[in-house]
């Protein structure tokens, strides 16, 4: 699937990365707790060495220490058929009774307690099954029984909404500056004119039109927004999420697939400092731009809110299912960076929703496998410690999960059924042997693609660490355990983005990047050359840019305005319709009366930007008609009287 981004999609034309997610297995992360026994009924045989090398296949993960009060317990590997009984005991709160249930789309049984944990206890499982093929398939050979335990979260004092700068990447008073400012940055249109449309500018021989639209996000302008651009900078889409400025943020605009047909996905909410994230809800958009699903957190997590990191469709069995991040403050020991041995820091987590029901199938926590001490953030005292600061997802062909982390500067590999870090890139303790100019800081957006290639974008900032900002392609050898830099992208005129950005393999092998903090969005060859740039006028940004063949069709008619020029002795009738990717011209009819038969107005006229402009002479009513290919008339609108 060309430019995608589902199951096999987020990988953008990769094959097989079977090798890379088997090889460096001494590289799990150190101090990594993953504590968990084996209880084997009578005549059995526990298998140990091969639990202690492979891990239970059990959620929260053995040993994770901030698992919500309200989680349940899976077992993803066995069903409810296979399951005798499964027992919870808190060290402070006692026995808890529960619920088992089947989880959706095969993914195995749920133990759903009926009151929650509490808060900093030690919570010790145990779950006796009816056979001991459950025990093996569990992660424990032979076992009729396992055991394992992992701890509930001690909540961090976090900030009132009051102190805590909130916005759409900026702070509040930013955003009403912004949107005071915006009449320089922005544009609107006469048929929608509550739109704040950021102004682009696009520079070089023109882009690929095969590669397919622009998604981009609107930030800093006044307005939160999603819009798609043509390849030629053309608005085709916008949507804003309040019609008069403000309202949440919107980011992580794309086009992925829901059950094999295409939709559009985006984020929308809140993003709060620290620690930079988001809480919000993400949504799925039918190619008519109705909300077919909103996805939110689960196990205790709901409102806490998405993180606007990420949001990636994948895919377990039939179902679709939503790979999103949540960031929660909790406490840790911060020795290790000079803070207090009970200091807040920020937990970075993963949860795989199953679409259709909503229910959380998978998740993971950034502080049960990767120590603190790998961040490479200064620790504040004022503020929660973002030690990791999770920003990519990518669910691989053979379900591993691939995460960036911007504050670790470093790129992970996960086993999805033990929670476990096969391999790192970069960092403090990077799997691999790091070539000539392959270290980077405070990346984003990292993707591998087949034969070991790697991309990412490699921000340099904040704080700064190079002059500027990357595009990276890397090569992974797990043979020789070295990574090698193949080709380093950089902007022309140069850019350094102290945030954000995104690169995207197309089908043509061309690279395309979405520059965060800089203003830019770009296409490359293979080889570097930059074929094109769209420029905002700064400080207007997007989080990140794709390119995506899009297919919209909406459902409301295209909209018409009617206004007289004095000066001409003209009617000025204005149409556009937006998110319609199908109008190629534009015929234009008029009545003497609203009842009476239109009739047309000259010749179609052919689309050539977002809103289309007639001069016809001045008559009593109007409409205007979509006409798609061969002249087949689309949608008409509604009737608009003269001035």
């Amino acid at each position: 699937m060309p430019n995608g981004r589902g199951f096999a999609g987020r990988i953008r034309q990769a094959g097989s990365t079977a090798a890379l997610t088997t090889a460096v297995a001494c590289a799990v992360a150190a101090g990594s707790v993953a504590a968990a026994a084996v209880t084997t009924a009578p005549g059995s045989r526990a298998g140990a060495r091969h639990l202690s090398a492979q891990g239970l296949d059990v959620l929260p993960f053995p040993g994770t220490p901030d698992a919500a009060p309200g989680t349940s317990i899976d077992l993803p590997a066995a069903s409810p058929a296979q399951v005798a009984t499964i027992t919870a005991v808190g060290s402070h709160s006692g026995l808890h009774p529960g619920r088992l249930s089947a989880q959706p789309a095969g993914n195995g049984t749920a133990f759903s307690p009926y009151r929650p944990f509490s808060p900093g206890e030690r919570v010790s499982v145990t779950a006796t099954f009816r056979s001991a093929r459950a025990g093996t398939v569990s992660g424990a050979p032979g076992a009729r029984q396992i055991s394992f335990s992992f701890s509930i979260a001690r909540p961090a004092a976090y900030p009132s909404a009051d102190n805590v700068r909130a916005g759409v990447g900026s702070s509040a008073r930013d955003d009403t500056r912004a949107r005071r400012s915006s009449v320089a940055r922005t544009h609107t249109f006469v048929t929608e004119p509550g739109w704040h449309v950021p102004w682009v500018r696009m520079s070089g021989r023109g882009t690929d039109a095969s590669a397919g639209d622009v998604f981009l996000d609107a930030e800093h302008s006044g307005q939160s927004a999603a819009y798609i651009l043509n390849p030629r900078g053309d608005l085709v889409w916008y949507h804003s999420s309040a019609s008069k400025g403000g309202g949440p943020g919107v980011r992580e605009v794309e086009m992925q697939r829901d059950d094999g047909e295409p939709v559009l996905t985006y984020w929308q909410g809140r993003t709060l400092k620290p620690p930079g994230g988001g809480r919000g809800v993400d949504l799925i958009l039918n190619n008519h731009y109705q909300t077919i699903h909103t996805i939110r957190p689960g196990n205790g997590l709901r409102s806490q809110g998405a993180d606007s990191h990420e949001f990636l469709l994948g895919h377990e069995g039939k179902e679709t299912t939503a790979f999103i991040e949540v960031w929660k403050p909790v406490q840790a020991n911060l020795t290790s960076v000079g803070g207090p041995p009970n200091g807040p820091t920020f937990d970075w987590i993963i949860q795989e929703i199953d679409v259709p029901t909503g229910k959380v199938i998978w998740d993971w926590h950034s502080l049960g496998h990767v120590p603190i001490a790998y961040s490479h953030s200064k620790f504040l005292s004022a503020v929660p410690y973002d030690y990791f600061h999770m920003n990519s997802i990518q669910q691989l062909p053979d379900g591993n999960i691939l995460i960036s982390s911007r504050n670790t500067w470093a790129v992970y590999l996960i086993n999805k059924k033990t929670g476990k870090i096969i391999w790192r890139l970069g960092g403090k303790h990077s799997s691999f042997k790091m070539g000539p100019r392959t270290n980077f800081e405070w990346q984003h957006d990292a993707t591998l693609h087949a034969n070991g290639l790697l991309t990412l974008f490699d921000d340099g900032a904040t704080p700064k660490e190079e002059s500027e900002s990357r595009a990276l392609e890397i090569h992974i050898n797990t043979a020789q355990h070295r990574a090698t830099l193949i080709h380093a992208y950089k902007h022309k005129p140069p850019a350094l983005a102290t945030a954000e950005g995104s690169v995207q393999l197309l089908s043509n092998r061309h690279l395309f990047v979405g520059w965060g903090r800089a203003p830019y969005f770009s296409e490359y060859t293979p080889v570097g050359h930059q074929v094109f740039a769209g420029s905002f006028r700064s400080p207007v940004e997007s989080q990140r840019a794709y390119r995506f063949h899009w297919v919209g069709s909406p459902l409301q008619p295209p909209a018409i305005v009617v206004r007289r020029s004095k000066a001409a002795g003209r009617d000025l009738v204005y149409a556009s319709w937006n998110g319609s990717t199908q109008v190629r011209k534009w015929q234009l009819l008029a009545s003497a009366s609203q009842a009476g038969s239109f009739s047309k107005v000259g010749s179609p006229v052919s689309w050539s930007s977002f809103q289309t402009e007639f001069h016809p002479r001045r008559a009593g009513y109007f409409e205007v008609q979509a006409l798609g290919e061969r002249g087949a008339v689309l949608a008409t609108s509604a009737i608009a009287a003269g001035p």
